[in-house]
């Protein structure tokens, strides 16, 4: 950091009248020479002691000194900014200006070619942060830039940067010089100059000097001023003549050499082409042409020493045929289809219905949609050129109908199968369930497709239902007075019907059994896959009884009770008194009206009567 700040010299140094900088205004050839000064966490290493009258220094550099580091900043009132490049860990030169102004890097740069433009490059930054602590009296950064023959003689480029303030933000920018090497000359020194005055400020940072040959900017056209001409594969061949056309002129002599190339990338000389223009041979096949530009002819075989012009292209446009993606196409039931190809990058297709001449009927897309059954032909263009294809690819498109296939629903009983039948052929078959097969036998609940396959490829969908009938299971058999009612178990009863003497069937489970003492109860599935049943023994109770010795009605007993020899029944009188019990009432003639031998009083009379793990209780009336 400067200690000194002397306001009148830098405004001398502002009215002081600087040379002109500039850069190439032709075209940029091959790097020549660069300096990036390297990469690296670790300052240095120092230049050589021919390079520059600085004082080297690891760190804090002060005036009259200079480091070569990845961090700018070396002082506190440095920026903390990378290199130009933002290498990784990239190195640049920062200075501290000496209070005097004067050279502080020069080098040597070899290696170029006589008589030649060339372009000097650097990038400079003001390093400086905003926190500029000299106010006022900061003294900018100023570099002077020459360019001296090999022999440091004769000056041969000079011009220095305007001076540059501390900027709000860290800012490299380039400054470049043109200059041209004398005959006989393959080599220059660059010289960077101080021009401004120690004290607060100057300091900066150098990076990225290059040197790169300025030549003109050439550009190859025919005479119909393209630079790029296309055969169709069915032209002739053509011979052209090529100019080359200077865009740019720096060369104040240019010399040519004309060259071609079958790809564009590796380019042979053409003996004796020297000249501005070319005259090709009849050409056939896609060829480049280019031309090489250089001040002196001897500079030409020096790849470093010339510039190349724009390529030139002939272009043999071979256009391939589209690649249907099927063919024929089929279209079922009038049912629009899309016809569609594949094409090769860079082209498009036309649709006709002829295969030569006519009318495109769908322009430039690779399907077509329709419904109108025929051949189709597709054209390919190439959209640069405009080349099409020598042939057109068919496609058919052809209509036909879906077959007529048979659906049905099928209930079958437990245990049966069935076959399943789309009713149409000769066809392909693909069913849900596998096969492939023109029927399938199943034995199994479920819903079954099948699609067929007509031979000329429409296809149809059959859908089966199957059902397995459910068995049925009665669940309790009810009589109230003389109606019987069947109930089951199953939860559609609709599927099942009734009956009692297995002859007569009802769809409702209700039978008036007035006249019946024993009834067997049928109940079957509709489709009559299972029936059961269920015998119902019924138990005529009597209201009472006349026990008068006539012969009729003289004892208390139970119609139906042969089916259970095993019933028991108790009688007790209306205080609860145990009266009589009689055993296997089924196979004994019932109660007398007796109580140990002694007839008893009309009155009512309570029974418990015990069969078949059952028990009915109620009363009834003893009349005398």
């Amino acid at each position: 950091m400067k200690k000194i700040a002397v306001t009148l010299l830098v405004l001398l140094y502002f009215a002081f009248a600087k040379a002109q900088l500039s850069f190439c205004d032709g075209e940029i050839g091959p790097t020549i020479f660069t300096e990036t000064f390297g990469s690296g966490t670790t300052n240095g290493p120092a230049l050589p002691a021919n390079v520059t009258t600085y004082t080297y220094v690891n760190s804090g550099i002060q005036d009259g000194e200079y480091t070569i580091s990845s961090n700018m900043q070396q002082l506190g009132s440095f920026w903390d900014a990378p290199d130009h490049t933002g290498d990784p860990n990239g190195k640049m030169l920062l200075v501290n200006a000496d209070f005097t102004a004067g050279l502080f890097y020069q080098t040597p740069i070899t290696g170029l070619c006589e008589n030649t433009p060339y372009e000097f490059s650097a990038w400079v930054i003001n390093i400086l942060d905003n926190n500029n602590p000299c106010g006022a009296g900061e003294i900018p950064i100023q570099v002077r830039f020459e360019i001296w023959d090999i022999t440091d003689s004769t000056l041969l480029a000079s011009g220095a940067m305007p001076p540059e303030f501390s900027q709000p933000a860290p800012t490299w920018k380039q400054y470049g010089l043109t200059f041209t090497t004398a005959t006989g000359q393959n080599g220059c020194i660059l010289k960077l100059i101080n021009e401004g005055a120690g004290g607060c400020g100057n300091d900066l940072a150098i990076d990225d000097i290059v040197f790169r040959t300025c030549g003109d900017t050439t550009q190859i056209i025919d005479t119909a001023n393209n630079t790029v001409v296309t055969k169709c594969e069915d032209d002739p061949a053509q011979s052209i003549t090529l100019s080359a056309s200077t865009v740019s002129s720096i060369f104040t002599t240019p010399e040519y050499q004309w060259q071609q190339s079958d790809d564009g990338v590796i380019f042979t000389d053409i003996l004796g082409q020297n000249g501005p223009t070319y005259t090709t041979p009849n050409l056939n096949d896609t060829i480049f042409y280019r031309v090489k530009v250089a001040e002196d002819a001897v500079n030409l075989s020096n790849s470093q020493c010339v510039n190349f012009s724009d390529v030139f292209e002939f272009r043999d446009v071979t256009v391939p045929l589209a690649v249907p993606v099927q063919n024929p196409v089929i279209a079922c039931d009038g049912i629009s289809e899309e016809m569609e190809v594949t094409l090769p990058n860079g082209t498009t297709a036309f649709w006709y219905t002829v295969p030569t001449g006519g009318t495109s009927i769908h322009d430039d897309s690779n399907d077509y949609t329709t419904t109108i059954p025929g051949t189709y032909y597709v054209e390919t263009v190439d959209i640069q050129s405009g080349c099409v294809s020598n042939s057109r690819v068919a496609i058919d498109f052809l209509a036909f109908n879906s077959p007529n296939v048979t659906s049905q629903d099928y209930e079958i009983c437990p245990d049966e199968t069935v076959v399943l039948d789309p009713q149409f052929s000769p066809a392909s078959y693909i069913w849900s369930t596998g096969e492939g097969t023109p029927t399938i036998e199943v034995d199994t609940e479920g819903i079954y497709t099948v699609e067929v396959i007509n031979n000329d490829g429409c296809s149809s969908t059959a859908t089966f239902t199957v059902t397995i009938t459910e068995a049925p299971i009665i669940d309790e058999i009810i009589v109230i007075g003389n109606d019987l009612q069947v109930t089951l178990s199953n939860s559609d009863l609709s599927n099942f019907q009734y009956s009692i003497d297995g002859l007569r069937w009802s769809d409702l489970p209700n039978f008036d059994i007035t006249t019946f003492t024993q009834v067997t109860v049928f109940v079957r599935d509709r489709l009559n896959c299972t029936v059961v049943q269920q015998e119902y023994h019924r138990i005529i109770i009597p209201q009472f009884f006349t026990p008068n010795q006539d012969g009729f009605n003289d004892y208390f007993n139970f119609e139906g009770l042969r089916n259970f020899p095993d019933a028991r029944l108790q009688i007790f009188d209306r205080h609860g008194k145990l009266i009589k019990e009689i055993n296997d009432i089924a196979v004994r003639v019932g109660w007398d009206g007796t109580y140990n031998g002694q007839p008893l009083p009309s009155s009512d009379y309570w029974f418990k009567l015990d069969y078949d793990n059952k028990s009915i209780t109620g009363h009834f009336s003893l009349i005398r």
